[in-house]
């Protein structure tokens, strides 16, 4: 790298940047492994790189820095292990995704001009990444006015049917129905206990008066006889 690219200010910048976190003492105890810088121009099928497009470095396939091209070049990319170093590791660059043909060993501390050029596979188009707009939440606004009613919605389904209520007062009594037909006869009773016997005298009496009549009626018959006999006799 010659004396004119040295004193490039994005180059000033990222050594200034390597220089700033070797020299201080609270970042070096904070920051194990200080990071290898990369910067450079940004070149798709020889056209530079649109602005937004994102270059990225990764290392054993993984994403560990991105920026986003800006006048045809990418700002410092800073290469920093987590943990572990990445000493004998190779870093490999991304442009808009397409894989860049330049590739760098990691060297803790160095600062690295990298002018990564990428060709698009044929038949597959150079994806540009559109940057995520930034939401800026403003103050909450008057509510607005009441919209109208909707339509009435479709009628939902019977519910279940509901338990049964208390009992009801008992009505009046209704009219008396009309006469039923006459029954059958009922069963012959008992024979009933025997009157008293009357008087001696009055059973007397009536006996005799019995036997009275019975000879006047037997008499009165005899006698007819009697007469129609004597006068069928005295006939010639």
């Amino acid at each position: 790298m010659n004396l004119k690219n040295i004193l490039q200010p994005r180059y000033v910048i990222a050594t200034t940047i390597v220089v700033l976190l070797l020299m201080l003492p609270s970042v070096v105890s904070a920051q194990k492994v200080i990071p290898h810088a990369f910067l450079g121009s940004a070149t798709v099928n020889g056209s530079p790189a649109s602005n937004g497009t994102v270059v990225a470095a990764l290392v054993d396939g993984q994403e560990v820095a991105a920026k986003s091209v800006a006048g045809g070049t990418y700002p410092v990319l800073l290469v920093e292990p987590s943990g572990e170093s990445f000493n004998g590791k190779t870093v490999t660059f991304t442009i808009g995704g397409i894989a860049a043909a330049q590739t760098f060993m990691w060297q803790e501390g160095s600062v690295t001009e990298l002018n990564l050029t990428a060709t698009p596979v044929i038949g597959s188009p150079t994806s540009t990444p559109t940057p995520a707009p930034v939401l800026v939440p403003g103050p909450q606004g008057d509510a607005g006015p009441s919209g109208q009613q909707g339509l009435q919605g479709v009628q939902g389904p019977a519910g279940p049917p509901g338990s049964g209520g208390p009992a009801g007062p008992a009505g009046s009594a209704g009219p008396a129905g009309a006469a039923g037909p006459p029954g059958s006869q009922g069963l012959t009773g008992p024979d009933g206990d025997s009157g008293a016997d009357g008087s001696s005298l009055v059973g007397t009496l009536a006996l005799i008066f019995a036997g009275l009549a019975f000879l006047g009626t037997f008499g009165g018959m005899v006698w007819r006889r009697l007469v129609i006999h004597r006068t069928s006799v005295d006939r010639p």
